[in-house]
């Protein structure tokens, strides 16, 4: 799959601070939603990955609403991070609050436009911007400690 890597670590940044263990669910989410209602864009186009990349926020939302909704008993078993994500600048990544740690790390790792993570996150160009400052920022103040 195509998408399926970005997918992924899209899940694992968005719900890493609440529960590693969900990323999973939510992968497995976004495609069982593109089985059985695929999008009406044309495979490997822009298009698909900004859906890929809305369904995989969607879920994720889903996912937290779901777990603040319901108790769920704790695992003593979690699933590790992927192996090159394990990087000290992932660490800081992933400590910074989501509104930063987000956008930072669609533009950033992923190389998406300003538009693409833009949309993807709800918010205006000029609201990204602000928020990619703010969270270069906060990752260089936490790596230079």
């Amino acid at each position: 799959m195509t998408w399926g890597t970005m997918v992924y670590r899209v899940c694992y940044m968005r719900l890493a601070a609440a529960d590693p263990t969900l990323a999973d669910d939510a992968y497995q989410n976004v495609f069982l939603t593109w089985v059985e209602k695929p999008p009406k864009v044309s495979p490997g186009s822009e298009h698909e990955k900004a859906w890929f990349l809305r369904c995989a926020m969607h879920r994720c939302a889903d996912l937290l609403r779901t777990r603040a909704r319901y108790s769920h008993e704790e695992l003593t078993e979690t699933v590790p991070a992927p192996a090159e994500d394990t990087t000290e600048v992932m660490d800081a990544l992933l400590s910074l609050p989501e509104k930063y740690r987000m956008p930072l790390y669609l533009h950033g790792v992923w190389g998406c436009t300003i538009e693409e993570t833009a949309a993807a996150l709800d918010l205006t160009p000029a609201a990204l911007r602000m928020r990619l400052t703010r969270a270069r920022r906060a990752l260089a103040e936490i790596l230079s400690t």
